[in-house]
């Protein structure tokens, strides 16, 4: 049995979703209401979901960590908001991880995500509102963002809406892409500072697990995320528990024994 008198196989199931109910539970596990109604509450007392709604519950628990958008970004969004008032769009900075990192980040960069139909619109109305948008970066605009003059903004082709909040990723998102620029595209980012702002992140309001796995997944990295997870767990035991790797506690176990053998 999991933690709370909780079947492993409850962790399971919920591992594959942000978001549950009570009838989830009831049909995915084919256990009755008042059983699933006792899981939901010892997962709540768990921090493993928190109740938003009415018989909904939010995989992940607890609060995330907090990140805010900075006045140029805040002014990105006005700005697109008034030409495209219904679009899916998203709107992100690299500043976005500054409050946990070292130092500050040196020059910020804008991000814009929209769908493929609507991309070419976005950078020509950027161009007439006095922006530098760039669609579609090549590497080469990665590695070397911060030779770029002027109010620099990259639009990426994505209808991408998963850890997105209105026009504001969460920072789960933010912290994923961030990894995935620097390893796929050779984005100009320290490795080292994004290890920093995870770490600060965990000790400060803390990583929504269940999300931050879902969208590495989505991203197509979901086994680096879990392999830096696991790699993290020596060090915050407290803030990593076995339900943040997402792996089996009986395979997780057998994993660390083999590694402990493998170094004697």
């Amino acid at each position: 049995m999991a933690p709370g008198s909780v079947p492993r196989k409850v962790f399971d199931y919920i591992s594959k979703r942000e978001y549950v109910t009570l009838d989830d539970i009831m049909d995915g596990l084919n256990v009755s209401r008042v059983t699933a109604k006792n899981y939901l509450s010892r997962l709540e007392s768990l921090d493993v979901v928190k109740r938003v709604g009415r018989g909904i519950y939010q995989v992940g628990g607890g609060e995330t960590a907090e990140v805010e958008l900075n006045p140029r970004v805040m002014k990105l969004t006005e700005t697109l908001r008034d030409r495209f008032q219904f679009a899916d769009l998203v709107t992100w900075s690299l500043s976005m991880l500054s409050d946990y990192s070292h130092y500050a980040i040196g020059k910020d960069l804008m991000f814009v995500e929209a769908e493929k139909t609507l991309s070419r619109s976005v950078r020509d109305y950027l161009l007439e509102k006095g922006y530098n948008p760039i669609l579609n970066p090549d590497k080469r605009d990665y590695r070397e963002y911060t030779n770029h003059p002027g109010e620099l903004v990259f639009i990426l082709e994505r209808g991408e809406r998963y850890a997105v909040k209105g026009y504001t990723p969460y920072p789960e998102k933010v912290w994923v892409d961030t990894y995935f620029l620097v390893t796929r595209k050779g984005l100009s980012f320290s490795p080292g500072e994004l290890g920093v702002i995870f770490a600060n992140m965990l000790r400060a309001e803390g990583v929504n697990f269940n999300r931050l796995r879902r969208y590495a997944q989505r991203r197509g990295i979901g086994n680096e995320v879990v392999l830096f997870l696991y790699g993290l767990r020596g060090l915050y035991p407290d803030q990593l528990p076995e339900e943040a790797l997402g792996v089996r506690a009986e395979a997780l176990r057998v994993i660390e024994e083999m590694v402990e053998a493998a170094a004697e």
